[in-house]
């Protein structure tokens, strides 16, 4: 559910507003179709957009694809508060849309989605109440009666054209024929309608007259003396949309009016006219690539070099980090050895060398005589915009000759950009350029060696080469937005490229491992035709040096860019320059409202894309939230709901959420996540780990659970593997929490159930328990077997010899005996438990905290959420929050006591006695099992029967 903002009610044109969003979505953002399935205007009208059986572009990450996806609506209006009211007939047919597209699919209520609850924005208005929304489908949905029309089985929501037109599609991009075609199915996955800029939308006629005019007036910049060095592209062609447009008058007025003029003061200076041509990165979209422009045009210029940015849009590399996203859908706490394969699989799984296919043929496109075929005949008015450049230049250099030196510079993946120009240039009749520096190149060596290695040299076509890379050890260290746990050029190398580790010109295993590079930059010994300069160079160098320490920082490191400017002018080490602005300075002269970081913006900081939040008095706070609905038997429907509900009520409260859904949720991904989170923790830190899926009960293979001889377990998404996580194992998981760790658990699942209710769920009404099988028994007692290596008791038994004193506090849905229900699309709860984290978390204490929640069951309530603990204390214990600092140890008492009254001693005394003693009993137990005497004797020692799967096991209590 979205509103468009902009046009509101008032600014509604009818039909002109309807085409006018039409022509944008497809004219400026380039996608196949408007974004949305249907408009409802202010009148309650449904206008029909987008097919209904292709994805919408609705959110990124959550758009679908052609297999299944959401429906998407957008109602006209603003409906942030003090704007338009929500109301009236058109808020009748949007609740009627939603209720009728419900009870078509058979779906949960909760399957309404605000745009705001997948975004940062607003949308569909700070207006618009939730609840209130989904008690209006609800009612609705009840007028319309109960009949319901389930999909058939196995049976995917879209026709089976539309997935013969995928797979059209998709052999088009592989042999990348099409080149629209490859953007639509590249990044419209990823794409966001709601971008909320003033000029989306507005002025509705003029948009409607854009196809008429042949060219709309851009919004200018405030910075006019730009003009004359940017070139701005869009897949390949000169942009005729967005911040900044490019016509051919534009490159020609450079060549003409601008350069000239530029010559004639170089001359009087008596000095060449350097002219230098800049590849931005392909982390960069057109606002990022406009940024770095803006930056250091000015700088470029004291320096005497005159610079030509080709700014082309590669912000479909956005897209890219998307997938990351989308691959671990949070942030990712694995190991770096178990996380980054797994990262790299799903990213080519997810279509990542598409996205990067599509971005290749675009560096390649812009330097063609033809953008829509092979054919290397010009064919006027469809050129590429570098080629354009190409022709203008080898003009004007065979005007000036000598007069003109040409330099480049390419970062990232503008060095696959230059792979095509600089050939392209000097096919043309451009004369050699002097010098061409590549900062951490993204190009493949193959192609390379094939456009550029061979042009290297005093008689080639490039004089001089410089390659500025981080060493193999920066590179591993480096991160990709936080998430895959080495450089953006790791993830090409590994998942980006058809073909897995194809060797990337910026790697150092990949220029050490090919003899002709090797040779080309002196690797293996004697003088190469060209340089390779390590980052980090030593504190001193000049000429010769850079800094940066991540793969995104190069064209914003003072001592690079330094030595490229250097280099240029060739001053060395002993010549001056102006220095470069220090990384992240303003830009000159533009004030602009704060954007949202990109994901090269991600890489330049060397942060993650969702920080940790560390606050010095509250320590860090992370939490693991995992949540399964797709299981192959006996699925449930609220358990994503669950996830998103505890990760904005956690978010909130200052948390860093990291998510497992459905196939994410394995039982050695929820080990792995759970014990890393665990592992990075330190006194002071609060860490959460939530689960919503079923529950069960396996046998007891280590007879420690004397009630039932069964230990409580939670279902994996490959439980049908015998994969299934024991209260035990958890139990020594939670061992490993660090003293002064607090670590609190929510479990909306159940270990128990009424077997004959499990199958016949009332509406959307489920128990989150799955009876035990015995095919489940059998795989469960295999994989123990040959796969843990614990059939037997052994482990559980060591860990009880050298009990540790833990400090989780767990909440469960409700006791041993009874169900955990979900209902509405959601778990009953996690409903109630978020609300009041939300309302009042900060201010209570655990046991203030469950008390509310069992007072929003109501007076007769089917479940009750029990407190399980480590800590008598725990329910005094202030809820989420720092545990206290333990003071210094006090010095052990004498044997004999001195004489006199017996002191009192206080209750951390008694507590020590009481762990010492319950040490004393657990090895007397392990001593007694281990002879092989399971009875117990009478007034033995017996466990208390565990509430819950949460406990930490008996040895922990």
């Amino acid at each position: 559910m979205h509103h468009t903002w902009r046009p509101d009610h008032h600014g509604f044109k009818g039909e002109d507003t309807i085409v006018a969003m039409w022509r944008y979505h497809t004219e400026h953002n380039g996608w196949s179709d408007i974004a949305q399935h249907i408009t409802i205007d202010p009148n309650g009208e449904i206008w029909l957009g987008r097919d209904w059986n292709k994805p919408p572009a609705s959110a990124r990450g959550f758009n679908g694809d052609d297999r299944a996806g959401p429906f998407m609506f957008e109602m006209i209006g603003d409906f942030d508060v003090g704007a338009d009211p929500f109301g009236g007939k058109q808020r009748a047919t949007a609740v009627g849309v939603v209720a009728m597209l419900q009870q078509a699919f058979d779906l949960p209520l909760a399957t309404l989605k605000f745009h705001n609850m997948m975004s940062g924005k607003t949308c569909p208005g700070d207006s618009i109440d939730y609840e209130r929304m989904l008690d209006d489908v609800m009612r609705k949905r009840r007028e319309m009666g109960q009949a319901r029309r389930a999909l058939p089985e196995n049976e995917p929501p879209f026709h089976a054209d539309s997935l013969a037109a995928n797979a059209i599609i998709t052999d088009l991009l592989e042999d990348m024929q099409s080149r629209e075609s490859g953007v639509m199915a590249a990044f419209e996955a990823d794409a966001d309608a709601c971008t909320h800029h003033p000029r989306h939308h507005e002025e509705a006629g003029a948009r409607a007259a854009y196809a008429g005019q042949g060219r709309r007036e851009a919004v200018p910049l405030r910075q006019p003396d730009l003009r004359p060095h940017l070139v701005n592209l869009s897949m390949g062609e000169l942009s005729g949309s967005g911040q900044w447009t490019t016509t051919r008058q534009d490159v020609e007025a450079i060549f003409s009016e601008h350069l000239p003029r530029a010559l004639e003061r170089a001359q009087a200076a008596q000095r060449p006219l350097r002219l230098m041509f800049q590849a931005h990165g392909g982390l960069n979209d057109e606002a990022a690539g406009l940024a770095i422009a803006r930056k250091s045009v000015a700088w470029w210029l004291d320096n005497d070099i005159y610079p030509i940015y080709f700014v082309w849009e590669t912000g479909l590399f956005e897209s890219v980090g998307q997938l990351l996203q989308r691959a671990i859908s949070g942030k990712r706490d694995f190991a770096d050895y178990t996380s980054d394969p797994l990262i790299q699989e799903t990213v080519r799984f997810l279509g990542g060398p598409k996205i990067w296919g599509v971005m290749k043929q675009n560096a390649r496109t812009a330097s063609s005589p033809d953008t829509l075929s092979e054919t290397r005949q010009v064919q006027p008015g469809r050129e590429g915009g570098a080629y354009l450049v190409a022709q203008q230049l080898a003009a004007f250099c065979k005007r000036y000759g000598d007069a003109v030196e040409l330099h480049a510079v390419g970062h990232s993946a503008g060095a696959i950009f230059h792979s095509w120009f600089i050939p392209c240039a000097l096919d043309l009749g451009v004369p050699a350029f002097r010098s061409l520096h590549l900062m951490a190149p993204a190009v493949r060596v193959d192609l390379f060696k094939e456009k550029l290695a061979l042009l290297v040299g005093d008689r080639g076509g490039i004089r001089d080469l410089t390659v500025y890379t981080m060493k193999e050890a920066l590179e591993a260290r480096d991160n990709c937005a936080g998430i895959y746990n080495k450089s953006l050029l790791y993830l090409i190398f590994h998942a980006l490229e058809p073909q897995r580790k194809t060797p990337i010109l910026g790697l150092e295993e990949s220029l050490r491992a090919d003899a002709d590079l090797s040779r080309l930059f002196g690797l293996s010994g004697g003088q190469g035709r060209a340089e390779v300069i390590w980052s980090q160079t030593p504190p001193g160098m000049v000429d010769s040096a850079s800094r940066s320490t991540t793969h995104g920082g190069f064209d914003d490191d003072r001592a690079t860019m330094g030595s490229i400017a250097r280099r240029i002018l060739n001053r060395g080490d002993d010549g001056t320059i102006v220095d470069y602005p220090s990384a992240g300075a303003a830009d000159r002269g533009l004030a602009q409202a704060p954007a949202a970081p990109t994901l090269s913006d991600m890489l330049k900081q060397d942060r993650r894309s969702d920080d940790i939040r560390i606050d010095e008095r509250r320590g860090t706070r992370r939490a693991l939230c995992v949540g399964i609905n797709a299981y192959p038997t006996q699925p449930l429907a609220g358990c994503l709901a669950d996830v998103e509900s505890w990760r904005k009520a956690l978010d909130g409260a200052g948390f860093a959420v990291t998510r497992l859904l459905d196939q994410q949720a394995t039982r050695d991904n929820i080990i792995g996540q759970l014990k890393q989170m665990i592992a990075e923790s330190r006194a002071g830190d609060v860490i959460v780990f939530q689960y919503a899926g079923h529950g069960t009960e396996m046998p007891d293979l280590n007879h420690d659970e004397e009630v039932d001889g069964k230990d409580q377990a939670i279902v994996p998404y490959d439980y049908q593997t015998g994969a299934f996580l024991l209260d035990d194992e958890l139990g020594e998981i939670y061992a490993g929490v660090p003293a002064g760790v607090n670590l609190t658990c929510f479990m909306d699942c159940c270990h128990s159930g009424d077997n004959r209710r499990l199958f016949i769920a009332e509406g959307d009404q489920r128990q989150r328990f799955m009876p035990p099988t015995q095919a489940m028994i059998d795989a469960f007692l295999d994989y123990r077997k040959h796969v843990v290596g614990d059939a037997g008791a052994a482990r559980a038994f060591a860990a009880a010899a050298e009990p540790k004193v833990t400090y989780e506090v767990s909440f469960a849905a409700c006791a041993r005996n009874e169900s955990a229900w979900e209902s509405q699309g959601q778990g009953e709860f996690t409903a109630r438990a978020t609300r009041i984290l939300e309302t009042a978390g900060a201010r209570l204490t655990n046991g203030a905290f469950i008390e509310q929640v069992r007072a929003g069951f109501g007076k007769t309530p089917r479940q009750h959420v029990q407190l399980d603990a480590s800590s008598r204390t725990a329910a005094k214990r202030p809820f989420l929050q720092p545990l206290p600092q333990p003071s210094a140890a006090r010095p052990e008492r004498a044997a004999v006591p001195a004489p006199g009254p017996s002191p009192i001693p206080d209750a951390g005394e008694l507590l020590g006695v009481l762990r010492s003693v319950e040490r004393l009993l657990q090895q007397v137990q392990l001593q007694q099992t281990s002879t092989g005497d399971m009875q117990r004797p009478n007034g033995g020692i017996q466990h208390p029967p565990p509430q819950s799967l949460q406990s930490g096991g008996p040895q922990n209590r």
